[in-house]
């Protein structure tokens, strides 16, 4: 088998830009598709083409009749079967040798920063604006590059946000009452099917320019292209800082994290597992004891520092980051709580007594 994967790659292996460090690269790597459409599907094929290691698709939708003209991964006889299901099937018949997790589900504010937590990069192809800002807000609380791509009838956009610290989707185009209905969709409109292809097999290749460090990754750039008369526009846009704040707490206020008080951690301290999510030199300055394990560290493999069975307790300096934290980390243990106020707090607290 392992031969055969060889044999698979060796094309890609010749590459100057890929060779066979970068194969290893993509190998390992994880991606979420989240739509498995128009877009999706030429993207998601040629993902699996070039041997991404594991493919995540997350999508609620069955096939119809009117997505087989170009939603490619289709055929008549999956009409009305879950998309995730059939698209899993076909990937896994054209490589054999990745992993296709399946998500079967509609993505929303709520469930998006668990979603993309196990993957390196979250390709959107979704076709609204309200999920879009979902899943930007997500990308940007977990730090994770995002590939996003649009079709409107004959032309197709593309560009890549939150990449090694570029502009997000909110400073490209902020967030207003008429933001929603600004695109019709493709069943009022119609689609192209030719230009889905494109800008699909575009945002694939975005992905590997990404995993492999190629330098003309197309952030900060947002890409049209009219596939009827091949005129191709360049659009630079800039990184506003207020956009990642208002992503931050648009996911704090979708999702729901257990406080607790310092009162209470004194009170049950011998039943809490405490993690110092902290600096080392913010540690050494002072702590309220806990197993010291720094944001990104935890949060790159939570799986080594809490257990399923643990009431994981979290604290920064002021709970701002705690509650960052454990916006993710909600379900890898019996309970997460964030500690209200922070060490700041909870040494306030003990000082008294």
């Amino acid at each position: 088998m392992e031969h055969l994967q060889q044999q698979y790659q060796r094309s890609h292996e010749k590459l100057s830009f890929i060779g066979p460090d970068g194969n290893l690269v993509i190998n390992k790597a994880k991606v979420l598709v989240i739509g498995a459409g128009g877009l999706g599907c030429p993207c998601l094929l040629y993902l699996a083409g070039s041997g991404v290691g594991t493919i995540g698709i997350a999508d609620n939708d069955v096939v119809s009749v009117s997505n087989l003209h170009r939603q490619l991964l289709y055929q008549m006889q999956h009409i009305h079967k879950p998309k995730v299901l059939v698209a899993a099937e076909q990937l896994g018949a054209h490589n054999p040798h990745i992993n296709v997790q399946t998500h079967q589900l509609y993505v929303d504010a709520q469930n998006l920063p668990a979603l993309i937590f196990p993957y390196d990069i979250v390709v959107d192809a979704t076709d609204n604006f309200a999920t879009r800002y979902a899943i930007n807000d997500a990308c940007v609380l977990a730090n994770k590059p995002l590939v996003y791509g649009a079709i409107h009838q004959t032309e197709g956009h593309l560009t890549v946000f939150n990449y090694q610290g570029s502009a997000t989707l909110r400073c490209l185009f902020p967030q207003n009452n008429e933001t929603a209905t600004a695109v019709p969709s493709c069943a009022d409109i119609g689609a192209y099917n030719i230009i889905t292809g494109i800008i699909g097999n575009m945002m694939a290749n975005e992905v590997i320019k990404i995993l492999v460090g190629h330098s003309s990754v197309l952030q900060n750039t947002l890409l049209n292209l009219d596939c009827l008369t091949y005129q191709i526009r360049k659009i630079q846009f800039l990184r506003n800082a207020a956009s990642a704040q208002l992503s931050l707490q648009a996911v704090s206020n979708a999702v729901a994290v257990p406080t607790i008080t310092p009162t209470e951690v004194v009170l049950q301290k011998p039943l809490l597992t405490l993690i110092d999510i902290r600096s080392h030199e913010e540690r050494s300055q002072m702590h309220i004891g806990g197993i010291h394990v720094p944001m990104l560290q935890l949060l790159s493999n939570p799986t080594a520092y809490i257990q399923p069975n643990q009431t994981v307790v979290l604290y920064c300096a002021s709970g701002q980051r705690s509650h960052i934290a454990a916006m993710q980390l909600q379900g890898f243990a019996e309970a997460v709580y964030s500690l209200s106020g922070g060490a700041a707090a909870f040494l306030a607290l003990t000082s008294k007594n």
